[in-house]
């Protein structure tokens, strides 16, 4: 279920942003990246919808900066299913990249919508990691109870038994 609501959200914010990253007027003197939807799904089309395991593999690059780079090193570990998957560093490149200003307009607001939707997918695995926690605790207690009623029932047969 989890894994669905994931998906979802992603294929959400893919579609709500095909509009929302159209090259426009810049914030900053920042070239823009080369369209990082394009990278993420030129990237999926080109491994049968499996990520690729390079980042030269997946796209030329035309408007190279540092900054570009760094949101397609992004893109590439926060691809769902991933074997490359790192939410973590994905993460830090995404808070780096916001906090730089390096970015056009467009790719920054790419760049904050990835980085919503990754912090989001780690809350998300921190809640489940702590809910299998509870379950975990609360299996134990009912197999000590199982244990108890088991116990209670060997002394009752005993007491049965002697009498």
């Amino acid at each position: 279920m989890t894994k669905n609501i994931i998906v979802c959200g992603i294929l959400a914010c893919i579609f709500a942003l095909q509009t929302g990253c159209m090259p426009g007027k810049l914030k900053n003197s920042s070239a823009p990246c080369d369209e990082p939807l394009d990278y993420y799904n030129k990237g999926l089309a080109q491994t049968g919808s499996k990520p690729a395991t390079t980042e030269a593999s997946i796209l030329p690059v035309e408007n190279d900066t540092g900054a570009c780079t760094r949101l397609r090193e992004a893109i590439r570990l926060s691809m769902p299913g991933s074997k490359q998957q790192n939410d973590k560093k994905a993460l830090v490149l995404l808070k780096d990249l916001e906090r730089s200003g390096m970015l056009s307009e467009s790719d920054q607001r790419f760049n904050n919508m990835l980085l919503q939707h990754v912090s989001q997918r780690q809350s998300l695995r921190t809640i489940i990691g702590a809910q299998e926690k509870r379950l975990k605790k609360a299996e134990m207690q009912l197999d000590q109870l199982k244990n108890i009623e088991v116990e209670i029932d060997k002394k009752e047969r005993s007491l049965t038994s002697g009498e």
